[in-house]
């Protein structure tokens, strides 16, 4: 996860302004991940999961990057791409120190 937090801060902008060139294929690929994230948001919902905040903090940040990821590919505006960069990599560093902190406690560390 490291690498592709480190992949997405290097390449990030490119990536959003090839996919902002080429709109249909960005807004199908935008669209599409809103809708993964969309669902990935309602499943990690269970309130009566002991860890149900983290993972709907964690699901609801990789939503956030990717209404972002397609506002910058449908309307873009100067602060969208470093928004929607910063948002990813809040979502890929929350998702690695989850799957840290649930190592150490299932470890004992």
């Amino acid at each position: 996860m490291a690498i592709i937090a480190l992949l997405i801060a290097v390449g990030g902008k490119l990536l959003l302004v090839t996919l902002g060139e080429h709109r249909l294929w960005g807004a199908v690929i935008g669209v599409g991940l809103v809708i993964v994230a969309a669902r990935a948001l309602r499943s990690a919902y269970d309130p009566t999961a002991p860890e149900g905040r983290v993972d709907v903090t964690r699901a609801g940040a990789y939503f956030c990057a990717a209404l972002l990821t397609l506002w910058a590919i449908l309307a873009p505006a100067r602060w969208v791409f470093g928004s929607c960069i910063v948002a990813a990599e809040i979502a890929v560093v929350f998702d690695l120190i989850t799957v840290v902190a649930r190592g150490r406690v299932a470890g004992g560390n």
